[in-house]
């Protein structure tokens, strides 16, 4: 089966004798080798891995047994043919926790983009790991010893910025700049993050546009069934935000309370909310609050004093339950006048955000204003 790996690109040739330059194998080598080692005694220096790098061809990354390696490609001289040629020359092996060899990863990484080597990944395995590392190195760059030994923070400024890979800034993109396989790599990711995204939004959207059709012919209904219409609301928590996850029916507050709703947030946050007849009036024809109003706010305010004086006790059951919001859904927003929406208005001013009174209606509008949010998104 014929491999796929960037690094079976360069075979060995099995006629050739590549071999290290301290043990040469042709005479005529061998004598070039130590007259050339005469007039450079005085400046041996140790193979670094700045010598390394600065020789490689390309550097192959891969994970090997869940550990990263690099394949170094460089020159290798073969003293039978006097011939030079590139190959994989040896491996960049890492060892220690997982902290320590990250750093170490980047660090080469790091040094091959300075000297602009360019990195490829071996496989599709390797692809994600590899873009992990060149993340890191172009957000936080890496470190190497200066002239004392000591570790100091450096960033390529022949490397490509984060924000170059922001979906808004790829109109900037020029095409005549040099993209190394490992830029390639982010760029992809930020295509494939952005089209998941959009394709989110749109099962969002579609979802959502359901959800509101159903509630709002269940309003229109000249009977309209209360049964359905909470069954409705029930099941479409998106309905009262793209915030809310979950919908818990009838959550019980110790012994004392029954919570309509309890509203699940993505953060894993709770609010409660008290669900009223959309029948029932919130005022009465001389503009005070309906009985039915009051006894709704006054359940809700029941619930809040209940949790602050018995929180720990009270997320043994719900963990999010912090600091909730309490919401009522009571009533039709036809049946206000001018009059009593503003005394509304003034009403949820007065709880400070601890408890807002909603309309079916005012329910309808928040979801539909959220249909022409996604929609220009």
């Amino acid at each position: 089966m014929k491999s796929n790996s960037r690094l079976s690109r360069w075979k060995k040739d099995k006629e050739s004798s590549p071999v290290l330059f301290e043990h040469p194998i042709n005479p005529r080598f061998e004598i070039l080798l130590k007259e050339s080692s005469k007039k450079k005694e005085e400046e041996k220096t140790n193979f670094s891995n700045y010598t390394l790098t600065k020789l490689a061809l390309e550097f192959i990354f891969d994970i090997k047994n869940n550990v990263p390696v690099i394949h170094v490609i460089s020159p290798v001289f073969d003293t039978n043919k006097f011939d030079i040629r590139y190959d994989h020359f040896l491996d960049i092996l890492f060892s220690g926790d997982d902290k320590e060899i990250e750093k170490e990863v980047i660090n080469s990484l790091g040094l091959a983009v300075a000297l602009e080597v360019p990195i490829f990944p071996n496989n599709a395995i390797a692809e994600k790991k590899l873009s992990y590392y060149y993340q890191k190195l172009i957000s936080e760059g890496f470190t190497a010893p200066d002239e004392n030994g000591e570790d100091v923070k450096l960033i390529p400024t022949n490397a490509k910025r984060t924000e170059d890979f922001k979906i808004e800034n790829f109109k900037n993109i020029n095409l005549t700049n040099y993209w190394s396989a490992s830029d390639l790599l982010l760029l992809r990711d930020s295509v494939k993050n952005e089209l998941m995204k959009l394709n989110n939004a749109h099962r969002t959207l579609t979802y959502l546009e359901v959800a509101i059709k159903e509630f709002a012919d269940l309003l229109k209904s000249e009977t309209r069934n209360e049964n359905r219409l909470q069954e409705t609301l029930t099941k479409n928590p998106i309905l009262f935000g793209l915030e809310y996850s979950n919908i818990i029916p009838k959550h019980k507050l110790g012994a004392e309370y029954e919570v309509d709703y309890a509203l699940e947030r993505f953060s894993g946050l709770i609010d409660l909310m008290e669900i009223e007849s959309s029948a029932l009036q919130l005022f009465t024809k001389a503009g005070n609050p309906s009985s039915h109003l009051v006894h709704a706010e006054q359940q809700v305010i029941d619930w809040l004093d209940w949790i602050e004086k018995n929180g720990s006790y009270a997320r043994q059951k719900l963990q999010g339950l912090v600091t909730p919001k309490g919401y009522i859904i009571i009533g039709r927003s036809s049946d206000l006048t001018d009059k009593t929406k503003a005394s509304l208005i003034r009403r949820n001013k007065a709880f400070n955000g601890l408890i807002n009174i909603l309309t079916y209606d005012d329910v309808l509008l928040k979801a539909r204003t959220m249909v022409k949010i996604l929609s220009h998104a």
